[in-house]
């Protein structure tokens, strides 16, 4: 390794670092405001160098170079206010150094840190919120088409960007610290000059063994959250957000089903353990029965962490790919039996959950959110570089269920059962003394300590039971596809299981299962339809969304109630 290589890597890294820091700084400056998550931000970057490619390649020189880059932030800004106007919907953190001034010396900048602290102040002395989300949403937009467009001259345009922009651009907002100007400036630095330097570093020989520095481009940047998370739990420069006042989201205590509830289960099972009879007339219908089983256990786990234990998580794919993984080790290395492969599978998941899990209770919000992410981003790179155990980017091949759950009716029936076991334990822990003294941690922490819970610990333990059971479905979804890859433990496959619980309602038992059950058929049927079943799929789900705000089941029950009161 030469001294040029590695200033050239430097250099390069101070280029990707300005890139990245504007897509950041869009997402903070419209959570600060907002405190909507935009997961959908990074598509604003990979729109940008879309935008700005065309325009180059259509006009010669340097108009179609520099005109673009401007005409790409402008189309993309005026994208992101439509957006805002129409769904006030995908937005998350960021800030940007260059709005330095604007923040401090202008009134729009005032009003933008007034809302930061206290959006129900603002709105009481007569500030316009509505225009002030759209205005600060379009600026947002703007930045991260901005920073894509900049992006056009060293970077290929490709339709994975989004997703990997915004895991980069995340890790930079809560290193920095969620609402510092300066540390998020500092922390793109940081990560673009570490991923800079681990490639010009390359390949060094310690003695006995080698170490490819140039591999941990994939994963250091969650390296650097999870380090700095775990020494500051807010950044490097960040401090703790205030909690905002919304007392009419003050969610009703959870119930045990009613007998009408209970006859409605009756008969969906039912329905369930006859459906391998449909076989005969479409045998298509059982495999997709099966991946809508293995759906619902793995949104219901996320739930359970999610709405009665108020841990929202970016990384809950970890576990399955931790599941999945486990099994077919088991398989590919020791020959070993079904029911000792799906056990292996659960116990790796409720190794990782336990590991991974002491850091995350230990940080709340969007922090412990992120903390997820770091994690189920580091298993995904051992995955997909530990080539000699997990196959690399080939997975692992011929994991098939052994007699007599080689049938595929039988195998439906086997994964029925897993479900159905998987969800009556979820469901028994929130009704014992354990879930009550985790939704009285998520309500109030501080309460919570006052008569003798210990939060961190029943949150860590809730961490593990939901980590174990969404093994169980990744153990069985090896089995049901017979083959595995990294894929499995991805950030998108974690966005999906999000969706099914938002989907189906946060507030509401039954709500993953119907998201999950929905999400899956709506893809299977969407998918067989037509190329561009992604843009359709998205489409239909903010219909959904529109229709359903508080989830299909929380929207629901909630009419039914309101109809049931007395006028």
């Amino acid at each position: 390794m030469s001294l040029e290589a590695v200033l050239f890597q430097a250099l390069n890294g101070l280029a990707a670092a300005s890139s990245l820091f504007m897509v950041a700084a869009g997402l903070s400056l419209i959570f600060g405001v907002t405190r909507i998550i935009n997961i959908a931000h990074g598509s604003f970057y990979m729109l940008g160098l879309y935008l700005a490619y065309s325009a180059a390649t259509a006009l010669a020189g340097a108009l179609g170079f520099w005109g673009g880059i401007v005409a790409a932030a402008l189309v993309v800004a005026a994208l992101g206010a439509a957006i805002e106007i129409l769904l006030l919907l995908f937005i998350g953190p960021a800030v940007l150094l260059l709005l330095h001034l604007m923040l401090a010396r202008t009134r729009f900048g005032r009003l933008i840190r007034a809302a930061t602290q206290d959006r129900e102040m603002v709105g009481a002395l007569g500030v316009n919120q509505a225009l002030l989300f759209t205005v600060v949403f379009a600026l947002g937009a703007l930045l991260a088409g901005f920073g894509g467009a900049l992006q056009v001259a060293r970077e290929p345009a490709n339709l994975s960007l989004d997703l990997t922009v915004i895991s980069d651009a995340f890790v930079v907002v809560v290193v920095g610290g969620m609402g510092s100007i300066t540390g998020a400036y500092l922390a793109a630095l940081i990560v673009a000059e570490v991923k800079a330097l681990c490639i010009g570093i390359g390949v060094v020989n310690f003695s006995a063994f080698t170490v490819n520095f140039s591999k941990l481009t994939l994963v250091a940047e969650f390296l650097v959250m999870a380090v700095v998370l775990i020494a500051r739990p807010y950044g490097l420069l960040g401090r703790p957000q205030a909690a905002v006042r919304n007392p009419a989201e003050t969610e009703d205590p959870l119930r045990p089903a009613g007998l009408a509830v209970k006859m409605l289960g009756m008969l969906t099972l039912l329905g369930l353990l006859i459906l391998p009879l449909a076989a005969r007339l479409s045998p298509y219908t059982v495999v997709l029965g099966i991946d809508v089983l293995i759906a619902v256990l793995f949104a219901t786990s996320l739930h359970f962490i999610m709405g009665p234990g108020g841990m929202h998580s970016f990384g809950h794919a970890a576990y399955f790919g931790l599941g999945a993984y486990g099994a077919g080790l088991m398989v590919k290395f020791l020959a070993a039996p079904m029911p000792a492969a799906l056990l292996a599978g659960m116990i790796a998941a409720l190794a990782g959950a336990l590991l991974s899990g002491w850091f995350a209770v230990r940080l709340s919000g969007v922090y412990l959110a992120m903390l997820t992410l770091a994690f189920a981003q580091i298993v995904w790179s051992i995955l997909f570089q530990w080539e000699a155990v997990t196959g690399g980017s080939n997975g692992i091949l011929g994991i098939w269920p052994q007699a007599p759950f080689d049938d595929r009716a039988a195998f439906y029936l086997l994964t029925l059962a897993i479900v159905l076991a998987g969800i009556l334990l979820l469901r028994c822990f929130l009704f014992a003394p354990f879930g009550y003294a985790m939704r009285a941690g998520r309500d109030s922490a501080l309460r919570a300590e006052a008569i003798g819970i210990n939060v961190k610990r029943v949150h860590w333990i809730a961490f593990a039971i939901a980590g174990a059971v969404c093994g169980a479905a990744g153990a069985v979804f090896a089995f049901a596809k017979g083959t595995i890859s990294p894929d499995v433990a991805w950030v998108s496959r974690s966005i999906d299981g999000m969706v099914m619980v938002l989907l189906g309602g946060l507030q509401t038992l039954s709500g993953p299962i119907v998201g999950a059950t929905v999400f899956t058929w709506l893809q299977d049927s969407i998918m067989r339809q037509t190329s561009f079943w992604r843009g359709l799929l998205g489409v239909v789900i903010l219909i959904l969304v529109l229709v359903f705000p508080g989830g299909i089941v929380g929207t629901l029950a909630r009419r039914f109630h309101a109809r049931r009161k007395p006028a």
